[in-house]
């Protein structure tokens, strides 16, 4: 469908109408593409944007349901509008690991945290980001920040304020951006740097972005997290949030936004879910062996591995060195005797 047809899937949005990237799709401000079961009076459609990949409409269109499966990447996450598409899951979507989880969506109701410089230490300065500043910065983890933004044309909100960040000397510690934007609501997101977290320097940065976004007229900003994000969650409630719904969405993966967000018995929950999906089709064993890892069990981390290793699968070899949940076993006996027979034996070099 063609952008300047958008308009025409609104009225099949039922129970999702919080997702505001989304409506930033369809008011043409985020990029992104929707598919149709008809140009003209669509009955079915799939939107896929930056932040959400929602299923709308009619679930019982076989033949769209059918052709939108080319349109979904194997681990993407998808959004179901009503309990139908819910159901039907498996039909749309070629990752036979889909599983629901659920997430919360927050709006500003009072801003609460207005002493929030007075727990700034001296160290740190906060600073804001709009248009004119993006191309001058120039600190570490600046490109995290120039990154984050997805919009058409960003100059179109030379007069937002697109967020705020927290920095100490020549490193950006923590920053709170806009997701998306429709009219006068905006949509917030946050990281801060692993080194840096449970500083407190979230819920300032947040309401710092906050403050500012309101001084510009803003009167409606809103917060996805996962359910399972408590320090998400006591972020935004601190700062003035108010939790509006719960909603879920299928992921093939573990729904974390930290590491965690899940306990030692809930990845080993997603570890066992992983070897089960191995019966049925064999691309599961790297996030199985991960699972283990987060769970603490290096020996079923070690026999996944090996069986993906003997199955002549070694691409995961390349991420051998990036894979943190993998760190805390280097130097342990079987784990070092692991990387001697993928290298020795298997001709696998993961240095």
């Amino acid at each position: 469908m063609e952008q300047n047809n958008f308009h025409r899937v609104e009225s099949l949005i039922k129970n999702t109408d919080h997702e505001s990237s989304i409506k930033a799709l369809i008011a043409g401000n985020a990029p992104g593409e929707i598919y149709v079961d008809d140009l003209m009076n669509p009955m079915s459609a799939l939107l896929l944007s930056p932040e959400c990949n929602l299923i709308v409409g009619d679930a019982n269109n076989k033949v769209f349901n059918n052709e939108i499966k080319d349109k979904l990447d194997f681990f993407v996450q998808v959004t179901c509008d009503n309990e139908e598409w819910e159901i039907k899951i498996h039909e749309i979507h070629n990752n036979i690991a889909m599983r629901k989880y659920i997430r919360r969506y927050y709006k500003l109701e009072e801003f609460k945290y207005n002493d929030y410089l007075n727990d700034l230490d001296k160290e740190y300065v906060i600073e804001y980001v709009d248009v004119s500043i993006l191309d001058k910065l120039n600190y570490e983890n600046s490109d995290k920040i120039k990154n984050w933004f997805n919009f058409n044309d960003i100059n179109k909100f030379k007069d937002y304020c697109l967020g705020s960040y927290i920095r100490k000397g020549n490193k950006i510690l923590s920053w709170c951006l806009v997701d998306c934007i429709v009219d006068d609501k905006i949509e917030i997101g946050i990281t801060t740097d692993n080194d840096y977290k449970r500083k407190g320097l979230g819920a300032i940065v947040v309401a710092a972005t906050v403050n500012a976004s309101m001084s510009k007229g803003i009167s409606d900003i809103g917060w996805h997290c996962v359910d399972t994000n408590i320090g998400s969650i006591k972020t935004a409630e601190k700062v003035g949030f108010k939790k509006i719904k719960t909603y879920s969405c299928f992921t093939p993966f573990p729904p974390i936004e930290n590491v965690t967000d899940l306990n030692k018995e809930q990845w080993t929950e997603w570890a066992l879910y992983y070897e089960e999906m191995n019966k049925l089709k064999p691309n599961y064993y790297w996030l199985a062996a991960k699972c283990w890892a987060k769970a603490s069990n290096m020996k079923n981390a070690i026999k996944n591995i090996k069986i993906l290793a003997e199955s002549g699968q070694v691409w995961f070899a390349q991420y051998f060195p990036h894979s943190e949940e993998f760190y805390p076993f280097k130097g342990d006996p079987e784990w070092e005797k692991l990387i001697k027979y993928l290298y020795d034996y298997m001709n696998i070099n993961i240095e």
